[in-house]
C-alpha cells in the first residue's frame, strides 16, 4: 500500500504542474487576445485529462482506504482499476509510472471541454 501511494503522490505532483501550466496559458490567452488560438485551446484540452485523474484518484483512494487489509492481493488492485478511467491511473496500482502523461489516447471518449 505504502508504494502505491508513493506513485500516487508523485502523480498528483505531475497533475499540479499541468495545472500550473495551465494557469499560465489561460494568463498568456487573455493578456494576448489568443483565447482561439489552436495551440491554446488544444493546451486547455488537458483540464479534461486533469479532471479525470483527479476523479480516479478519489475512487481509488477511496476504494483502497475502504480494505480491511492490510496488504490487498494481486486480484484486489486489479479490480480497483478495473473502476478507473484512464490508463495513466490504472498503472499506478501496476507498480510503475505511465510513461504517455496526459497523452489523447489515454481518455475515454471525448473531451467534456470545447
Amino acid at each position: 500500500m505504502k508504494d502505491i501511494l508513493k506513485r500516487v503522490s508523485a502523480y498528483l505532483d505531475k497533475l499540479a504542474g499541468q495545472v500550473f501550466d495551465l494557469e499560465e496559458t489561460i494568463g498568456h490567452a487573455v493578456r494576448e487576445g489568443k483565447a482561439s488560438d489552436p495551440q491554446t485551446i488544444t493546451k486547455l484540452q488537458t483540464l479534461d485529462f486533469l479532471r479525470q485523474s483527479l476523479e480516479d484518484l478519489a475512487l481509488m483512494t477511496l476504494l483502497l482506504g475502504s480494505s480491511e487489509k492490510a496488504k490487498l492481493a494481486s486480484g484486489d488492485l486489479q479490480k480497483v482499476g478495473e473502476k478507473l478511467k484512464l490508463q495513466a491511473t490504472q498503472t499506478l496500482l501496476d507498480g510503475y509510472q505511465h510513461h504517455s502523461f496526459g497523452e489523447k489516447s489515454d481518455a475515454f471518449g471525448d473531451l467534456d471541454l470545447f
